[in-house]
Parts: structure tokens; sequence; C-alpha cells
């Protein structure tokens, strides 16, 4: 017992002065976000970040301005996890950039990762039934949340929207936000 007590003022002895000397220094603060949300789909991995290739196009291939790229580029999104819970339908609104020569379109510029110059062609984007997308609009159609997996099939053409075209490689960014009416 003599030794526990030996024992015991030398423990405190030893966490004493660090325990008198502890400081607390206010360092910040943390700001944590999440989002939870009730979609009754899931956008699939592959679909999530996705890179369409739309190819080389002539500038002399093109009739004049209001003209279409001769080729249609299929490109699809893929949702997954589907339920009827929160809807029986659902649709996909895209947004991004518009020229101000034609708002139907989205911009289309050249040199990408500098300062943007106008390639004088517009990317149009379609739905399966090779209905002309409007940026930044609603979704006018959607599709029924029957299964689990939904497949949306979009395809994309050049559109000319000034007579003076810029070689050069073209860039479009493009978002889309599922919509459930």
């Amino acid at each position: 017992m003599r030794w526990t007590r030996i024992l015991f003022l030398l423990w405190c002895t030893a966490v004493s002065p660090a325990i008198a000397h502890s400081v607390l220094v206010d360092g910040g603060k943390v700001h944590i976000k999440g989002e939870l949300v009730n979609g009754g789909c899931a956008v699939a991995p592959d679909s999530q970040s996705l890179r369409v290739e739309m190819g080389q196009y002539r500038t002399n291939s093109f009739d004049g301005v209001g003209s279409f790229s001769t080729v249609n580029v299929p490109f699809t999104l893929r949702l997954v996890d589907c339920s009827v819970d929160v809807s029986q339908t659902v649709g996909v609104m895209f947004q991004g950039a518009t020229p101000a020569a034609d708002p139907q379109v989205f911009l289309a510029s050249s040199r990408p990762g500098e300062s943007p110059v106008s390639s004088g062609v517009g990317l149009a984007l379609f739905d399966s039934q090779q209905n002309l997308i409007i940026p930044n609009a609603p979704a006018k159609t959607g599709l029924a949340l029957s299964t689990r997996e939904l497949v949306f099939h979009f395809s994309a053409r050049y559109r000319v929207i000034s007579a003076h075209l810029v070689p050069g490689n073209i860039q479009s960014d493009v978002w889309f936000t599922l919509v459930y009416p």
C-alpha cells in the first residue's frame, strides 16, 4: 500500500505540469456540407463525366449559316437504381452557355484552355426522335420509371452560326440535370 501511494504521488508530480500548462488556441472552423436528395434515379458512373468525340469537319463542308453537319454523333445517358417512390417519369434538361448569334445551340469555342474564340459553329443536341433540344429549357419529354435502369438516347451535330468559320479544336461544355415532373 505504501508503494501504491508513492507511485501515485510520483504520477501526480509528473502529470500536473502538463495539465497546468495546457493551452487551447482557436484554430478555425470546419464546414461540412452534403446533400440529401429524393431522386428517382442515380446517374450511372459511365454517364457522370461523359466525353463525346465529335470528329473532324472541313470548313467548306457546310452549306452556310443555319446548316448542320451531315454527321449525327450519338451518345447515351444511363440512369440506374430507378424507383417510382418519387415520380413516375424522369426527363433530362441540358444547360450551358449559348452564343448570342444562335441561342438554340450551345457555345462551341476554339482554343480550349485559352481565351475562347467563337468557332463559327454551335453544338446542337437532339433527342431520340431527332427533335432539337433547346439549351437551358425545361425537358419536354421524359421516360417512364418502369425499370431499375433507363437509357436516354441523344445525338449531337454542329450548326453554322457565322459566315466566318475558325479552324481549330472545338469544345463545348454542357451540363445535364434530371427533372422529375
